[in-house]
């Protein structure tokens, strides 16, 4: 359980209960207060009444003042203070530890009082205590949706919490944080678990902002993972929030060492390396929320398939040197340049399309066209003979083709995007290779009548550098 939230919690309950308990004569007023109204005076006219309820407040033992408030409600069900009763009623079980009862008190006092705030923030605290010992990710999901219920009910609640007489507007200030924490915190929490990463990031950071809860790792761990799993993510304040849950989590070795790990997986993916990473642990440290100027610097993005390819063509100014699948990647690159200068001297040659290290991949095979693939990443599953067949013309494939590229669905629309002179739209997608009169090599089998098409299908990265 939260420290910060159970002492407030506490702190909240235990400062309307004292009024209660002041010293009053039978036919004096016990003071109650309700959410979104002024502090009322209530009499209790009955001196029997009036001492059976003083009685059971001032009893300092918790499980003995549980007793001797249900007691009391048993005897007086309609008595006037009831609901001062079951806040009293809440806190004993709270103090001694018994959350079912707490629970049972809490929902009966919502019964008196829909919007009683102390109800509402120990429902929250509670539920969302349950959410976060879940292993069933449903269930984790059902309470934490539960809890933010309570939560939505109690932040209006808190806005409208009468001012009571005698309280210091700082104190009452203090008392209103210190609930909205619990609701902000359950509200973010529940918001993660739905991925909905924008009301997470509102919630949370409200959390954390108020200064006793700025080290609560329940939130600040919870609000680096909203800020980095959102779409797009934000690397800094996400980065900057993990790092900082890596050094609350101090006490817990298995939860520290998880939750670097994680945010080594961010650091990693935005920067690039590890390089750093402990100056930025080291500024989370000292400061609750990222300092002026903090920044964390982004790798340079890779370069685009037709960048690539002239990467390609300086390593290889040979071209007849150049391995196969670096042949079928500058085709497939979308530079025009580099693609004519691999292309006339490929056209009308015969072209191995395996070798003796592996063999062409069939995907689909005809009388008159065979199929192959014949990359070092496409070739996975199947082994065929080994082929040889002459280079007549090749055809670029866009993203989509490729297995593994990632591009707009169907019929999405977005911004162009500018292409490097010399290149084609859509390129990355590799290419289709068409050769004929090919032959199984080793063969001393004459062509066939009818030539057959052999394409080979290039997909992935190209294949390594000589």
């Amino acid at each position: 359980m939260k420290k910060l939230l159970v002492t407030s919690l506490l702190a909240f309950a235990a400062y309307g209960f004292a009024q209660d308990s002041q010293s009053a004569q039978p036919g004096q007023t016990a003071s109650g207060q309700q959410a979104g109204a002024q502090p009322q005076q209530k009499t209790i006219k009955d001196p029997a009444e009036y001492n059976a309820y003083m009685s059971a407040i001032s009893n300092n033992d918790p499980n003995a003042k549980a007793q001797a408030l249900e007691a009391f409600l048993q005897q007086y069900p309609n008595t006037v203070v009831k609901e001062e009763t079951l806040e009293q009623l809440m806190g004993a079980y709270q103090a001694a530890n018994n959350a079912a009862k707490t629970t049972d008190a809490a929902n009966r006092l919502l019964q008196v009082n829909p919007n009683n705030v102390r109800a509402l923030a120990l429902l929250t605290f509670l539920t969302r205590a349950q959410c976060a010992q879940q292993t069933n990710p449903q269930s984790a999901q059902q309470l934490c949706g539960q809890a933010a219920q309570y939560a939505q009910r109690g932040l209006q609640a808190a806005e409208s919490m009468p001012h009571p007489t005698g309280v210091s507007d700082a104190d009452f200030k203090k008392l209103q944080d210190g609930v909205k924490v619990i609701f902000n915190g359950a509200i973010g929490m529940d918001a993660v678990q739905r991925k909905d990463y924008a009301t997470a990031q509102k919630a949370l950071a409200a959390s954390i902002s108020v200064p006793e809860n700025a080290n609560n790792l329940q939130d600040v761990y919870p609000l680096a993972t909203a800020y980095l799993q959102a779409n797009p993510p934000d690397y800094l304040n996400g980065l900057f929030y993990a790092a900082r849950a890596v050094d609350l989590a101090q006490g817990n070795p298995a939860a520290q060492q998880q939750i670097e790990k994680f945010a080594l997986y961010y650091y990693k993916k935005y920067h690039g390396g590890t390089d750093g990473w402990d100056q930025v642990k080291q500024q989370a440290q000292n400061s609750p929320t990222p300092p002026p100027g903090f920044t964390i610097a982004q790798a340079p993005p890779p370069p685009t398939p037709c960048e690539f390819a002239d990467t390609i063509m300086k390593q290889n100014p040979d071209v007849s040197q150049m391995a196969y699948g670096d042949w079928l990647y500058v085709l497939g690159s979308g530079n025009e340049k580099d693609a004519q200068q691999v292309w006339t001297f490929l056209n009308g040659k015969g072209i191995p399309v395996s070798s003796p290290e592996h063999a062409a991949k069939v995907l689909s095979a005809t009388p008159d066209e065979l199929q192959l693939a014949t990359t070092d990443d496409d070739i996975q599953e199947m082994l065929t003979g080994k082929w040889v067949g002459k280079a007549t013309s090749y055809t670029p494939l866009p993203p989509a083709a490729n297995q593994n590229a990632t591009g707009p669905a169907a019929g999405a629309s977005g911004p162009a995007q500018n292409q490097p002179a010399g290149c084609l739209p859509n390129t990355g997608g590799g290419v289709m290779l068409t050769l004929t009169e090919g032959a199984k090599q080793g063969s001393t089998t004459k062509k066939p009548t009818a030539p057959a098409k052999r394409r080979t299908a290039a997909k992935k990265k190209p294949a390594a550098r000589r």
